[in-house]
């Protein structure tokens, strides 16, 4: 299902997803798509109605994305290009030699037998990226287990893999998953969004109640997903 408003100056379309849930909820990709997860027993009117309470946030984000895109430079994989690591910035050096990723000093090196293949050379750095964020996130996790026990949350498992659109998500399962491309962010900005994850265990949508667990536990949560979005974590 489909719909269209008009806010404005501004018209935007939309895109409807039923699932088993009670609220509906309202996401902007930074693509540009605005996607409306909706209870199955929502009606058309229901849910165009909810759409166009949420316009002026809508249009706020739509705007945000435009500005800052979400793959605004990406990365060609050529020595002296510049990658983070937990907020800081290194140096890309290509080396020939056997396959190997190693961080030193203000360089990360990628040994490689071709030294202009730059999508193995991709490969071997997410595959860097995606080891390490595994590491650091089940050490950073661990800070916050106090604040489950408190607040009597249960999470299932923690796991890590690539995601396009998303720093993070809880599933069903009540596994949070968080992606991998995190780990070149802040270590506050990870902890913000392990928090944001733990505290939609509790409530799955985006409540006044979600809002205050959050702001709770992770009082500067408007300042690290500020941070995340200007970042440029995400090429």
């Amino acid at each position: 299902m489909m719909g269209t408003v008009e806010y404005g100056n501004t018209t935007f379309h939309y895109n409807v997803r039923f699932t088993d849930r009670k609220t509906l909820a309202v996401e902007v990709h930074p693509d540009g798509k605005v996607i409306i997860i909706a209870p199955i027993s929502a009606t058309k009117t229901e849910i165009q109605n909810k759409v166009e309470k949420r316009s002026a946030w809508i249009t706020k984000q739509l705007r945000f994305f435009k500005a800052y895109p979400f793959n605004k430079n990406q990365a060609e994989w050529v020595g002296g290009e510049t990658v983070y690591y937990l907020g800081r910035q290194y140096r890309l050096k290509i080396i020939i030699g056997n396959e190997d990723v190693k961080l030193y000093g203000k360089f990360l090196f990628v040994s490689t037998p071709q030294k202009h293949d730059a999508h193995r050379i991709k490969i071997l750095v997410e595959s860097w990226y995606l080891s390490h964020a595994k590491r650091v996130f089940a050490e950073r996790i661990k800070r916050f287990t106090s604040l489950m026990e408190r607040e009597k949350i249960v999470m299932n498992k923690l796991q890590t893999r690539s995601m396009l659109k998303r720093w993070g998500s809880c599933t069903k399962q009540r596994n949070i998953v968080l992606n991998s491309l995190l780990v070149k962010a802040p270590v506050y900005c990870i902890d913000y969004v392990i928090v944001h994850e733990i505290c939609h265990l509790k409530y799955h949508d985006h409540s006044p109640r979600f809002w205050g667990l959050l702001l709770k536990h992770c009082p500067d949560w408007a300042k690290a997903k500020e941070r995340l979005e200007h970042g440029g974590w995400n090429n």
